[in-house]
């Protein structure tokens, strides 16, 4: 991402304004994402002094955008452009700001019996089912307006697109095999994912309408072997994906125009689910390498792994969102629900809302 698309996204996610009243009465301040859903900190000060949460009286308009539930407190409950004041010992500051939508995500969730394709934002809010099919329909990927997922409406895994935005489905590519695990490139031109057709696993690649079709790594590891779970760098040059091609499922990268294929890791534990960071430089996993199964970071370039969640329970499942946070599956006594994590403070973890069913595999709008 460039240096100054970053700092933009900062400035208008991680807001931090401050307003005087005439006078220079009160000064207002507001910290944390100024987006739907968020809990944000406020504060008043007089002078250069802050004042005790406790002494300050909030308000907000429109009076139904903005909830106080503690003292410093503010939750924004409403996508609009929202004004707070602060009172205290008879003097008054205050602060517009616009509260934003939260990044949207797809993912599939049973709910009444069926599996189905949902769309929602990232606070839970704007909840859409995407398919209705009695058959199961799991693990969507999205880009350019696009949702691509598998159905087993035909009696075994097969590709289906449909719109974001909601309407008919349609069957993309047809081969031999069980077709599972798409994932669209960052432009949304082109597609990866597994077929069977050989009674194993495999990657193939295919533009995003499913023509062209073609196993992607012939030639590579050995005819056993199982390919998996591919994420597109966010250049559209390299496949990142999960392969036995050493005996144990490692982390490879697959150099699209040249068909060249590298290990990324090669521990003895397995590493699997792996999804690309958009600024390119981090690949998110799951691994069990400290006994429980948490998410992972690689660093790309040096090859170094850290760990970022750190339960309770388990962890898998990681996507990435377009502004650098990850939206995850985290369950507890085998209950799954979905969660976002900024990994810049990855002890905050924020549950996603999406009402009841069991929710998995969510993945960001790209």
């Amino acid at each position: 991402m460039p240096v100054g698309r970053a700092i933009l996204l900062i400035g208008l996610l991680w807001g931090c304004g401050e307003t005087a009243a005439p006078g220079g009465t009160l000064a207002v301040s507001v910290t944390g994402r100024l987006e739907r859903g968020s809990l944000v900190v406020v504060q008043a000060r007089s002078g250069t002094e802050p004042l005790p949460d406790t002494s300050v009286t909030w308000s907000a308009q429109p009076s139904d955008g903005v909830e106080f539930p503690s003292p410093g407190r503010a939750l924004l409950v409403r996508a609009t452009r929202v004004n707070l004041t602060a009172t205290a010992s008879g003097a008054t500051g205050s602060l517009g700001f616009d509260v934003a939508v939260p990044p949207t995500i797809v993912f599939d969730m049973l709910r009444d019996g069926n599996r189905d394709i949902y769309r929602a934002a990232l606070d839970g809010g704007d909840l859409t089912r995407l398919t209705t099919d009695p058959a199961d329909d799991v693990r969507p990927t999205a880009a350019n307006s696009t949702v691509v997922f598998v159905s087993y409406r035909d009696g075994r895994g097969a590709l289906y697109a449909v719109p974001l935005a909601g309407g008919s489905d349609q069957r993309l590519v047809v081969t031999a095999g069980d077709e599972s695990d798409p994932a669209l490139s960052p432009d949304g031109r082109r597609l990866a994912y597994v077929e069977s057709s050989s009674g194993v696993p495999k990657l193939w690649l295919a533009d995003a309408d499913g023509g062209n079709a073609a196993r992607a790594t012939s030639g590579s590891g050995f005819p056993s072997s199982i390919e998996v779970g591919p994420t597109w760098a966010p250049a559209g040059d390299r496949v990142a994906f999960v392969a036995t091609a050493y005996g144990n499922a490692g982390l490879f990268q697959l150099l699209t125009g040249a068909g060249a294929i590298s290990p990324l890791t090669a521990d003895s534990t397995p590493d699997v689910e792996p999804a690309w960071s958009t600024d390119g430089g981090r690949i998110a996993f799951a691994s069990e390498r400290n006994g429980a199964t948490n998410v992972y970071l690689l660093q790309v370039a040096s090859g170094s792994v850290s760990q970022l969640s750190t339960g309770p329970g388990t962890d898998g499942e990681p996507a990435w969102l377009g502004d650098g946070r990850l939206v995850y599956v985290n369950w507890i006594d085998g209950v799954p629900r979905l969660c976002w994590l900024d990994p810049a403070a990855p002890d905050s973890v924020h549950a996603i809302d999406v009402g009841p069913g069991a929710a998995a595999h969510p993945k960001g709008v790209l």
